[in-house]
């Protein structure tokens, strides 16, 4: 009769063969929303509601998708920041680059974005009136002139506007420890939309429409 190979084996040689499960973060699941809870949805024009309906789709149609490394669709078990704006994107169609560096400079190029200010704390802040249901939204440290560093971004999501209900402005990414209405959570789904404060370690850099989605008229 066969015997248990696993008990045959030496104990490094098992513990070679066999990967431990995955583990999780210590936050729980992120929320998650519908359209129609988001305030004048139905008024965007028809591109804007595709992307947006695209990405809380993703969030809807999966179990769990934990922040993942260099994960760029939901088969890489989890998204990173701006593998989960490259996928979301590309199933409307549209062609991003893979890397939020690489995302920033997309809408840079094509005069799509708009730079933030450190002033801005809030979104009545005139700096943020171009900003828009779908737009992407961009996080990092600024270039310094004195270092000759080159601006570095850590941080890609995309806004969904406001919630109906009280107006919170709320943003679907990939992320660790950001929270949605007080509960911090782990992977790609919906979270409050805050810009940071004065002295924060990163700043607030930027906005904008991906190309290939119309920009209103000013």
């Amino acid at each position: 009769m066969f015997r248990n190979l696993a008990l045959c084996l030496p104990l490094s040689t098992f513990a070679q063969t066999v990967k431990p499960p995955p583990v999780k973060a210590s936050f729980g699941k992120p929320a998650l929303i519908a359209t129609a809870d988001l305030a004048d949805f139905a008024s965007l024009p028809e591109d804007r509601r595709n992307l947006i309906e695209a990405a809380l789709a993703v969030a809807r149609d999966s179990p769990w998708l934990p922040y993942t490394a260099r994960g760029a669709e939901p088969s890489d078990g989890g998204f990173d920041c701006s593998g989960a704006m490259y996928f979301v994107i590309r199933s409307v169609g549209l062609d991003p680059p893979r890397t939020s560096t690489a995302q920033y400079e997309w809408l840079n190029l094509k005069g799509r974005l708009h730079k933030g200010t450190a002033d801005a704390v809030d979104l009545n802040h005139p700096g943020m009136k171009h900003l828009r249901p779908a737009d992407l939204l961009f996080w990092g440290r600024p270039a310094t002139s004195d270092s000759g560093a080159a601006i570095t971004i850590t941080h890609v999501a995309m806004y969904l506007g406001k919630e109906a209900k009280d107006a919170r402005p709320v943003m679907i990414n990939s992320t660790d420890a950001r929270s949605y209405r007080g509960t911090k959570a782990n992977g790609y789904g919906v979270y409050d939309f805050r810009l940071p404060v004065a002295g924060a370690k990163t700043a607030f850099l930027g906005y904008g429409t991906p190309p290939g989605i119309a920009e209103p008229p000013d």
